[in-house]
């Protein structure tokens, strides 16, 4: 389990539920936190983040 959050909220990511994860290519998975904003994860670790959409 993972202690990332979100950036903009702080909600844990391990927390979010499975609909919220979208693969991408090449590693990267697009999470969707309940605050609107998209994160983008690769590895493991969050690398990006967007406002609320």
């Amino acid at each position: 389990m993972t202690d990332e959050t979100c950036p903009r909220c702080s909600w844990p990511v391990a927390e979010l539920p499975p609909e919220a994860r979208h693969p991408g290519r090449r590693g990267v998975e697009y999470l969707r936190c309940l605050c609107g904003s998209w994160l983008a994860r690769v590895d493991g670790v969050i690398v990006g983040a967007t406002g609320a959409g």
